[in-house]
Formats: C-alpha cells, structure tokens, sequence
C-alpha cells in the first residue's frame, strides 16, 4: 500500500459549532492503482484529498503516505513529505503565459534549485503527447494540451503520486474522455498512483477503484469495469 489510512477524522471550528468535514474514513490505494473520489460538495472529498497528498494533517487517525507516517506533523513536515513523493494537477492550469510549455514544465526544478535535464524533459513531453508542442506558448495551446502540460509539470519530479483535483473541470467532453485516457496509460506502463476526484461519474468510472463520501463518510467502493477490461486485455 502506498496509502494507507485509519480513523482518518478533520473537524473544523466554525464559531460554536464543530464542522465534522471527514468523520473516521478508513482507506487503502495501492501502488500503481488509479482511484476516484466521487461525492457531492459538502461530502468531505476535498478535505480526503488534502489529508492523503499531506497539503492537510488529520485531526484524529494515522495516515502513512509513501511510508512515512502523516498525522500531527507541521506544515514543514508536511512539505518535506510532498516533496519528490506527490505531483499536483487542478482544475485550474496554473500556467505562465510568459512561459514555453518547455519553461512552464521545468518551473518546479527551478523553484528547487534544480538543473533542468532537456532529455528528461522531452521524455516527459512525449510521455503525454505534447513533443511537437515544446516551444509553444499557452495561448497557443487547447485547454486539453494545456492539462497535459500541468500533467506533465507534476511528472517532471519522478512523483510516485499523481493527485488530480477536478483535472477535467474546464474542458469538454473529448478532450476530458483524452485525460483520463492519458492516466490510465501512466498507470498501465509508468506504474503511478493517481487519485482523482471529480464530478463526473463517467469519468470517475474510468478509475480502478471508484470511493464515494457522504457526509464525511465513505458510503461505497466499488472496483470499475475498466479494471476488469484491462485485466481481461
């Protein structure tokens, strides 16, 4: 298990009241599995989300992420956990329009201190289809040629976990369908662990293993047909 959670609670203050946003959740991914996380706002997906790529620690539980246990440590703690270990995808791009898709992917080695290698770069580029696209800029790019730059902007640091939030929230149908396509093949041949959430129930039954929350609680899991169909393959 390359997550592995128990007890998992976050409760929040809001004046009197306290906000039970995840109630014990209990949870387990594999390595190299590809995991949704579906719920209706309010569930407690967002707050599950934060707690396994450590950006939060749990109020009660234990939380090991890659090995390292997660509960009670401090934000530094936190980034020393998330650093070199999970890579990041949201709704929003994040790009720099004054950046070359090539600049915007090396952006994190550079926050780093980090020489950029132009071989492993371009591995990274033609890993998601975007090799033609290196010295473009994103104006010049479709909004899915620009999630496949964010994408591979979190792969350029060798993440064991990739953690995508919304990632086909801004785009339509095809070139979301083309995203999770594109998971399922880093999951297939590179051997990562994404988890996903999304409001898209077809989408998310592209994952392995799909977890609904509801009111802070998992209420069903369930292993999709792509699993299956892959197995089958």
């Amino acid at each position: 298990m390359i997550i592995e959670g128990h007890g998992l609670k976050r409760y929040y203050q809001r004046g009197v009241e306290t906000v039970k946003a995840l109630d014990g959740v209990d949870i387990a991914i594999k390595q190299g599995e590809m995991v949704s996380i579906l719920g209706p706002s309010g569930s407690g997906k967002t707050t599950l989300i934060n707690l396994l790529s450590c950006l939060d620690a749990p109020t009660e539980g234990t939380l090991f992420v890659a090995g390292k246990s997660v509960a009670g440590l401090s934000e530094d703690q936190l980034v020393e956990v998330r650093r070199g270990t999970l890579g990041f995808v949201f709704q929003q791009f994040h790009l720099l329009p004054t950046l070359t898709v090539t600049e915007n992917v090396e952006l994190p080695l550079l926050f780093l201190m980090r020489k950029p290698n132009p071989a492993r770069t371009g591995e990274v580029l033609a890993m998601v289809g975007l090799g033609d696209r290196a010295g473009h800029r994103p104006n010049e790019l479709s909004g899915g040629q620009m999630q496949r730059v964010a994408i591979a902007r979190a792969l350029i640091m060798d993440s064991k976990i990739l953690v995508a939030d919304e990632p086909t929230g801004n785009l339509d149908r095809a070139s979301g369908e083309a995203i999770f396509q594109l998971f399922r093949k880093l999951v297939k041949e590179k051997g990562l662990t994404i988890i996903i959430t999304t409001h898209n129930t077809t989408f998310g039954y592209e994952a392995d293993r799909v977890i609904t929350l509801e009111d802070g609680k998992i209420i069903k899991e369930e292993n999709s047909w792509c699993a299956r169909r892959d197995s089958n393959s």
